[in-house]
């Protein structure tokens, strides 16, 4: 492929992934208040515990996307299509009896989900619904996942995030006509439903038009395949589950603990939070095809200076937007959900202000999965997991700090897990010092504080009373933090980078 056909599908993947980012944004910040008014705060931490539940599911998902992804990439840089058809038939036959050996499990928890979720003003039918439909929405996103690994591999993300932004229109079209219809919350399992089927559908035209060599059949089936990949697979699986106990326990023992209400207005407080990672998953999903093409050209050179690159990035796109959320967290809630919702701005705080450190280091965890190093990364994010449950559960039967307990403990342990061992790790996997990332993490950190100072500065002048004002002093700080980005942040061979990428576009 030439570089200007990279350029090009870089160019698509950002373009996109940025599209999806704008909606999920703009959405969010309708949808969410729009849930609150039709079916009561209640009502939407009931969705939210079902996504949340529906996210364990996507360990195992998350988990095979990336061994599958990893080996079918290697296959097609190398020209090796009967590879390629025995991993992507081994694979979606897999995971399709695996799903088959989850659903009596599944059906299980949806039979006594009276017994496990806490809840009021809606009926066991109505629950067993609204979760069923999210969970085999779920599960239809996973398929198409494992459909589109072929995109992944060929760099084009952008197929990947079409299909996605898809997903995300039709869903949230569908809950503003079907909630207006009626506050039932059952319409809202149908809206994730119907999005995902019209998705995978889609997914299932392009990948029969774009590589047509690809088959599914039951004779590529290649257990030794399969077994590869499974071994792979475990150690990303307790990865996963290690990740999911820090992100989405809060809900679940704040619903067990506290009730519905406290697990509504927590979620809807750390709406901010996934907005933020859904910022940051930007561009890991372009940075990652990146290291795994450097990986399959065993360009390993690059793949370091990519690699340092790719985390000062991150902290330069991140310092910002944390910055002016943590700095007018009771100004956006109020402006958001109304003044009700301003007393919970230190949970807004909490819950964004360390993610400064662990999403800054999101693109290097690709160099575990690429090197196939990931049993000692699965175990420590899987032992750190459980003690963020365990350590948890510990402080809200010890100390009265409801909405806040597990906040606390989570955002604690998982910044250490990320700036401990997962750049020590990611150094030690390429054979570099253990402090190979740490000038680069920093660099993103100076720019977060000099964004709450610049804050600071302003809401002394004046606290801004709507959106519009809100948005206009997040620019005058964006644009005074510039020159400190420049200098600061940035190194002299990136600042060169860029100015090269100026010259080339304007």
């Amino acid at each position: 492929m030439s570089t200007k056909g990279v350029s090009y599908e870089m160019s698509l993947n950002l373009a996109t992934n940025f599209l999806a980012l704008i909606l999920n944004i703009v959405l969010g910040l309708v949808v969410v208040p729009f849930y609150i008014s039709r079916i009561g705060v209640d009502g939407y931490g009931v969705i939210a515990l079902a996504t949340s539940f529906s996210s364990y599911l996507s360990i195992i998902t998350i988990a095979i996307d990336a061994a599958v992804g990893r080996n079918f990439t290697l296959a097609i840089r190398g020209n090796d299509e009967n590879t390629a058809n025995a991993i992507y038939s081994s694979s979606v036959i897999a995971a399709s009896l695996l799903i088959l050996a989850l659903t009596p499990l599944l059906a299980w928890f949806l039979w006594d989900i009276d017994k496990m979720v806490s809840y009021t003003g809606q009926s066991t039918g109505a629950m067993r619904w609204v979760f069923a439909a999210i969970i085999s929405s779920y599960v239809l996103t996973f398929l198409r996942g494992l459909f589109l690994v072929p995109a992944f591999a060929a760099n084009k993300i952008y197929i990947q995030r079409i299909i996605a932004i898809m997903e995300i229109v039709v869903r949230t079209v569908l809950v503003f006509v079907l909630l207006n219809i009626s506050g039932d919350l059952g319409w809202i399992g149908i809206a994730f439903l119907a999005a995902s089927v019209v998705t995978f559908t889609a997914a299932l035209y392009w990948i029969k038009r774009q590589f047509p060599f690809l088959r599914l059949k039951a004779a590529s089936f290649n257990k030794e395949i399969v077994g590869y990949m499974a071994s792979m697979s475990l150690w990303l699986v307790l990865n996963q589950i290690g990740t999911l106990l820090f992100i989405n326990i809060d809900i679940i023992l704040l619903n067990h603990y506290y009730g519905p209400t406290m697990t509504g207005e927590f979620s809807t407080v750390a709406q901010w939070h996934t907005l933020l990672r859904s910022f940051a998953g930007v561009f890991v999903a372009i940075f990652t095809p990146v290291v795994y093409k450097f990986y399959a050209d065993k360009d390993f050179s690059n793949l370091l200076k990519f690699s340092k690159y790719s985390v000062v990035v991150m902290g330069l796109v991140l310092a910002i937007p944390i910055g002016i959320v943590v700095a007018y967290s009771d100004v956006i809630l109020k402006l958001w959900v109304g003044s009700h919702f301003v007393k919970f701005y230190p949970l807004m705080i909490l819950l964004t202000g360390h993610l400064i450190f662990n999403l800054a280091v999101l693109p290097i965890l690709s160099i575990n999965s690429v090197y196939n190093k990931v049993k000692i990364p699965g175990l420590t994010s899987f032992v750190c997991g459980v003690f963020n449950l365990v350590i948890g559960i510990a402080v809200i039967k010890l100390f009265d700090w409801g909405i806040y307990s597990v906040a606390i403990v989570s955002a604690v342990l998982l910044t250490l897990k990320n700036l401990v061992f997962t750049p020590t790790y990611a150094a030690k996997t390429l054979g570099q010092p253990a402090w190979l990332y740490y000038p680069s993490i920093m660099r993103g950190t100076a720019l977060f504080i000099w964004v709450l100072i610049l804050s600071w500065g302003a809401r002394h002048l004046v606290v801004p009373g709507s959106w519009f004002s809100l948005f206009m002093w997040a620019i005058v700080i964006g644009i005074c933090s510039i020159p400190f980005a420049w200098f600061v942040t940035l190194q002299q061979e990136h600042r060169s980078l860029v100015l090269k990428l100026i010259r080339k576009y304007i």
